[in-house]
């Protein structure tokens, strides 16, 4: 019934969600002796997702689901920012959170309007 763009967005929604959760993560432990900076990826995963997606050129053809990936949550390596061998940057942590936030409230926003577009319609107007 839905179309495949709010399954993209819920995908997406669902991997900015946990990016804020590991960019917390991070900022909390800015402190912690040899903690290592933890990350999200989805986005490149997502794309070679969609570039897998079969073209159905005739009704007998098999239909072709995007399989969304899950993000994963990734351990940066060889990067230490203090003697004490932590790799988290706080600056760099905070921008990332603001941005990933501003980009959550915008496929929100899209998410919504989506809704809001199956509501008249089925409403009849």
């Amino acid at each position: 019934m839905f179309s495949s763009n709010l399954y993209t967005l819920k995908a997406a929604l669902d991997a900015a969600m946990l990016r804020q959760n590991v960019h917390a993560q991070n900022i909390a432990n800015a402190e912690t002796p040899g903690y290592r900076r933890k990350y999200v990826v989805f986005e490149e995963n997502l794309r070679e997702a969609m570039k897998l997606r079969l073209l159905r050129t005739n009704e007998k053809h098999i239909t072709s689901k995007i399989a969304f990936p899950v993000p994963e949550v990734r351990q940066e390596e060889g990067i230490a920012y203090r003697n004490d061998e932590n790799g988290v940057d706080i600056d760099y942590e905070v921008v990332q959170m603001v941005s990933n936030g501003l980009k959550y409230q915008v496929m929100s926003r899209l998410m919504s309007m989506s809704f809001e577009r199956y509501n008249t319609v089925l409403r009849g107007g």
